[in-house]
């Protein structure tokens, strides 16, 4: 599972009404997470794209780079749960959505490398990892990190 084993939806009557933003440069699939912990892909969204969606507070959004299958951020969280509708803000009498934005995590140099070094890799022959000159730990790390995005695709 490529996600908290305990993450799952909740029944809710307690409606939340979102606006998803990509801030990134990157396409990014937008996953809702449902009651069985199981990632439902709901939309892909383009850079600078957005989308809005009516859901509970007790359903939790997971978003991913659609390349890389990385784990994208929301308030520097990798899991967002919506708010309650009546904390929103209202204006000329009208509800207005919550606006969240989608960002890349905070990462170190390392795992910025081996993200990049991935993505560059991906149609690459597993052997690739091997030619490259760097320490057999990080090849060791990035056939790993090739591995677990194979199985997902």
């Amino acid at each position: 599972m490529d996600h908290e084993p305990n993450l799952r939806s909740e029944h809710s009557e307690v409606r939340a009404f979102v606006l998803f933003r990509n801030t990134t440069v990157r396409v990014v699939d937008v996953y809702w997470v449902n009651y069985s912990s199981k990632l439902i892909h709901y939309t892909t969204l383009q850079p600078r794209a957005e989308c809005t969606v009516n859901t509970y507070v007790t359903h939790p959004w997971v978003f991913k780079d659609k390349q890389s299958d990385e784990r994208m951020c929301v308030g520097h969280q990798p899991v967002y749960m919506p708010e309650p509708w009546y904390i929103s803000s209202y204006s000329a009498g009208r509800l207005i959505r919550k606006e969240v934005n989608i960002h890349f995590p905070v990462r170190t140099l390392k795992e910025n490398c081996l993200w990049r070094i991935v993505s560059l890799l991906a149609d690459a022959e597993g052997s690739a990892l091997w030619e490259l000159e760097i320490p057999r730990m990080l090849i060791q790390e990035l056939a790993v990190r090739k591995r677990n995005k194979a199985r997902k695709t």
